[in-house]
């Protein structure tokens, strides 16, 4: 009977903080669902009941899981949440800038967990300590990171301005894995890459997710001008979009008036931004997509299809049409909700509908590779299979499967950043792109 009475007291505890923080009808809402009931009893008696005794960290873990599987039992895949440290992460990168080595990470394990080195970036910490591409990194301060989200190895790398960090990693074709002290500096992202062929200009923009690709892009542009060039490509290829704002500033670079997108909210359809009249570039012009175009990449194509203004050229875009709010979270976390659709200037809805490209052409930079799995040969036995006239071979295990896997090109990396790397032998859509621009 006492173990009850504390059960209460605790759940009324809990039944007062659900009052405090929603407003008196949604309060009364949540506790009348016998789910959201449930949800503060499961709480209690776990905190009260479970065998172990259970840290603040293990109750804060708790917490933040139900938050997890309440914003995934939405099925959104645009509707997530952030825990504080990822938050602090997303931060920065809006900025532009963070204190860290100037190194571009990737997962270095097929579910996305720990990190190897993609790039570094000229003259920056990470090059002048020599590591490289292809260093797996084994240990951050002393800490095994291998089976870490690449995530939350990105945080710990980066820091404060001046403060040290070590890395241990693994260098293929050295026996002993590397050691790496280094001091953290100021890391700007840049969003921007250009290049010249003969008279045409050539502006990549890799993301919108951040305050400094306006500013970017501007400098990019008046720089390409004042080299002499005439007709531009604006290359939106693997650009998943990011910020609506900065959307909206890139697409009126190009834009002398007239609305550049719609928000449709569920009371409410409205213009969200027009063309300001101070365009940097009035000159032909292409844009180029693919399939990882996506959100910001498909307002901007789609308000330049939609005026004439450029033609597209590539694959139909991803279809990614509606925004998301930002949402910071008494535990510093943050919840990114979808609040709204957006429409191009004629209306034309881009969720799970994309963009359809002028002139429609295949992506060719990064083919799949080829590979084969089988099972059933006779252990050890040697197979062979020809493609296209290449024959290769592989050695069926002890188990009689075998498997290949064609080595995958790799993306040709710049020498100093804002610098674009062109491959017009193996790039169908920009060869495309100037030959429309050349006619």
């Amino acid at each position: 009977m006492k173990r009850r009475a504390w059960f209460m007291v605790g759940l009324g505890a809990l039944l007062a903080l659900v009052y405090a923080q929603l407003p008196r009808p949604q309060a009364e809402t949540f506790l009348q669902n016998p789910n959201g009931q449930a949800l503060l009893e499961v709480y209690q008696r776990i905190q009260q009941d479970y065998l172990e005794p259970l840290s603040k960290e293990k109750l804060d873990k708790l917490l933040e899981g139900a938050i997890s599987g309440m914003v995934q039992a939405l099925e959104d895949p645009f509707t997530s949440y952030s825990p504080p440290q990822r938050s602090t992460l997303r931060q920065e990168d809006l900025r532009g800038e963070f204190f860290g080595i100037g190194a571009t990470l990737s997962a270095a394990n097929p579910d996305g967990t720990g990190a190897k080195i993609e790039g570094v970036m000229k003259g920056l910490p990470a090059q002048r300590a020599g590591l490289r591409a292809g260093d797996v990194i084994l240990e951050v301060d002393g800490e095994d990171v291998t089976k870490l989200p690449l995530l939350d190895i990105v945080a710990k790398i980066r820091g404060r301005e001046g403060t040290k960090v070590t890395l241990k990693v693994r260098r293929e074709g050295v026996p002993a894995p590397l050691v790496f002290e280094l001091v953290r500096e100021r890391v700007e992202i840049i969003s921007v890459s250009t290049a010249k062929v003969g008279d045409v200009g050539y502006v990549a923009l890799e993301t919108f997710a951040n305050f400094k690709v306006e500013d970017q892009l501007k400098r990019a542009i008046e720089e390409l001008k004042a080299q002499g060039v005439k007709k531009l490509i604006f290359d939106l290829r693997d650009n998943g979009g990011g910020l609506l704002d900065q959307g909206c500033a890139v697409a009126s670079a190009f834009l002398k008036e007239g609305p550049i997108v719609y928000t449709r909210t569920k009371n409410l359809t409205r213009v969200w931004c027009e063309a300001t009249g101070r365009t940097l570039w009035d000159g032909p012009m292409v844009v180029l997509v693919n399939g990882n175009s996506a959100s910001a990449s498909e307002i901007v194509a789609g308000a330049l299809q939609d005026y004439g203004r450029a033609k597209v050229i590539g694959e139909k875009t991803f279809g990614k049409g509606v925004g998301q709010t930002p949402y910071t979270l008494a535990n510093g976390g943050e919840l990114t909700l979808v609040t709204f659709e957006w429409l191009t200037p004629k209306r034309r809805s881009i969720n799970k509908e994309g963009i359809t490209p002028d002139i429609v052409v295949k992506d060719t930079r990064f083919p799949t590779p080829f590979s084969l799995q089988g099972a059933g040969a006779p252990p050890g036995a040697e197979i062979a299979v020809t493609l296209n006239g290449k024959t290769v071979k592989v050695k069926a295990d002890a188990e009689g499967k075998f498997s290949y896997a064609e080595p995958q090109r790799q993306r040709p990396l710049p020498e100093d950043r804002g610098q674009a790397v062109l491959d017009l032998e193996n790039d169908a859509i920009l060869k495309r792109a100037l030959e429309e621009l050349n006619r």
